[in-house]
Parts: structure tokens; C-alpha cells; sequence
């Protein structure tokens, strides 16, 4: 798990966000993430996706489940997921820019421009929960790691 070595606070993520929503959007399009590259020559908006798919496959959820998708960037994640799953997603973001994107989003998506860390929905509200690139901009990784969240349903 990736850890910041500075801590910013959430105003500070949120400004970086929404300061570089165009760059992120012309390097990475609708994911705000890295990609996996299998072969070297996909195009990054192939590897983007496969980084997706690598995720969902491993959280492997099912038809109906709630996914939660912390720090949700535009949303692209999420949709990909309700569409192959056949699953609800939430989303969590810091940055309006971002949100702005999200909240546009078909299908059975929730984003929240709010702080996943202080957010206020039940336990065993999700199935299932994942974080792609947006844990170094959390300052209690901690509260995550040992189970302070709990995200399956009992």
C-alpha cells in the first residue's frame, strides 16, 4: 500500500485535483489512474482498463452486490464495473472537478463529493470496497488496514 511520507490535508488534495483536471483528463482520459501493460503496446486507454479489469476481477463481485469505490476520480472505474458486473457502485471523491464528471454517470452510481475516511454510511453497507492510486492522499491507512471499515455485509 502506497503511503505519503507528507501528509496533506484534504483541502490540499482536493486543489490538486481540480488544478490538474485537465492534464490528468488529457494523459489518462476518464480513469485517473495508472494502467497494466501486458504486452507494451497497449495504448494507455487499453491499460487503464486492464488495470480495471485486473481489480475487478480480483474483488470478483457479484450480480446486485454495492461496491464502494474510494476516491472514484470521474467515475469511469465505477461505471465499467456497474456495466460489467451487473453490480451498484458508490464513489467517494475530495475534488468538484471530478465529481462534476461522476455525477453525470448512468446506471446505478452514488458519488459523494466527500471525504471516504469521514463518511457516515453503515457497516456492512458494501460488498465489497477498493481503492485505486487514492490511499497515499489518506492519512489514516491504518483505520483501513485493521478492519476499523467493514465492507461485507453479514
Amino acid at each position: 500500500m502506497i503511503e505519503p511520507g507528507t501528509m496533506q490535508g484534504r483541502a490540499e488534495v482536493a486543489d490538486h485535483y481540480n488544478e490538474l483536471d485537465r492534464v490528468y483528463r488529457e494523459v489518462w482520459g476518464d480513469h485517473v489512474h495508472h494502467g497494466f501493460w501486458v504486452t507494451g503496446r497497449e495504448s494507455s486507454g487499453d491499460a487503464v482498463v486492464a488495470l480495471s479489469d485486473l481489480v475487478g476481477d480480483r474483488l470478483a463481485p457479484q450480480p446486485g452486490q454495492h461496491l464502494c469505490d474510494i476516491g472514484c476520480g470521474y467515475g469511469a472505474t465505477a461505471e465499467h464495473f456497474a456495466k460489467r458486473f451487473g453490480v451498484e457502485v458508490t464513489g467517494f471523491t475530495l475534488s468538484a472537478e471530478q465529481h462534476g464528471f461522476a455525477a453525470a454517470r448512468p446506471g446505478p452510481l452514488t458519488f459523494n463529493l466527500h471525504d471516504w475516511l469521514t463518511n457516515t454510511c453503515d457497516d456492512g453497507a458494501f460488498d465489497r470496497a477498493y481503492a485505486i492510486e487514492s490511499t497515499e492522499h489518506m492519512a489514516d491507512t491504518r483505520a483501513m488496514r485493521y478492519g476499523v471499515f467493514t465492507f461485507s455485509r453479514p
